[in-house]
C-alpha cells in the first residue's frame, strides 16, 4: 500500500520444466527470503523452519493487516514455517509510533501480542491509546513508555526503513517467500500456492500482474 494506491505485482520464479529439463541458472536480481533474515530480527513460526517468509509492512496499511490475519492462519498450519516480520512504517507519524511500539513491547517478550492487537484495532497508534494496549497486555506501563521514546527505538525503526529502502521497497505488504516476492496483498490460496513452490527444489520464477486498485 502506497499513500496513494497501490499495484501488486505477483513474481514467483519457476524453472524446470516437464522431461526432467536441466534447472535454468540464477536470474539476476532474485532476492531469497532467507538471505535478508538478519541476526536479531523477530522470528515466529519455527524458528528452524524449512521454509522463510520474510514481511515487509506497516502496522496502519490495511492489505498489511489482511496478509498479517493470513500469515497466521499459515503458521498454524504449517509447522515448517519461519515468519520474519519486519515493520517498514512508510504511511506516517501514527505508522512510525506503531513501529515503535512493536520495539518496546519486544523488550518486554510481548511482541506478537502487540503486533495482534495493533493490526486488529480500526484506530491508528496515539500514545494514550498505546498506554490502554499496554495495560491491556499485561505490560508494565511506565516501563512500556519509556522505552516506546528511547534514542535506541527510534533508531530500531530508522534502521527498519532504511533496511526498506535499500532493497526498493516503496509499497507495503511486500512479502518474500523461497525465491519469490509479492508486492501487495494476496489470497490464502496463493499464499498456499507460493509455499508449496517455495516446497519444490524446481521452483524458481514466474511473473503475473494483479491490479489491486
Amino acid at each position: 500500500m502506497r499513500a496513494r494506491g497501490w499495484l501488486a505485482t505477483v513474481m514467483v520464479v519457476m524453472v524446470g520444466m516437464m522431461g526432467g529439463a536441466k534447472a535454468a541458472p540464477p536470474i539476476a536480481g532474485i532476492v531469497s527470503a532467507a538471505s535478508l533474515v538478519r541476526p536479531g530480527d523477530v522470528v515466529l513460526g519455527n524458528p528452524n523452519g524449512s521454509i522463510t517468509i520474510v514481511d515487509f509492512y506497516d502496522t496502519s496499511c490495511g492489505p498489511c493487516r489482511a496478509m498479517n490475519r493470513r500469515i497466521e492462519r499459515l503458521i498454524a498450519r504449517d509447522k515448517q514455517i519461519r515468519y520474519v516480520p519486519i515493520d517498514v512504517p512508510i504511511l506516517g507519524w501514527q505508522s512510525k509510533l506503531g513501529a515503535q511500539a512493536l520495539v518496546a513491547a519486544r523488550q518486554q517478550g510481548r511482541f506478537q501480542a502487540m503486533q495482534t492487537l495493533l493490526m486488529s484495532q480500526a484506530a491508528l497508534p496515539t500514545l494514550p491509546l498505546l498506554r490502554a494496549d499496554a495495560a491491556q497486555l499485561g505490560l508494565d506501563v511506565p516501563r512500556f513508555m519509556r522505552d516506546l521514546t528511547r534514542s535506541a527505538t527510534v533508531r530500531a525503526v530508522d534502521a527498519a526503513l532504511q533496511r526498506g529502502a535499500t532493497l526498493g521497497i516503496q509499497e507495503v505488504p511486500m512479502v518474500y517467500i523461497g525465491q519469490s516476492s509479492v508486492p501487495g496483498a494476496m489470497g490464502y490460496r496463493d499464499l498456499r500456492w507460493l509455499v508449496r513452490q517455495a516446497q519444490t527444489p524446481e521452483m524458481s520464477q514466474v511473473a503475473t500482474t494483479k491490479d489491486h486498485s
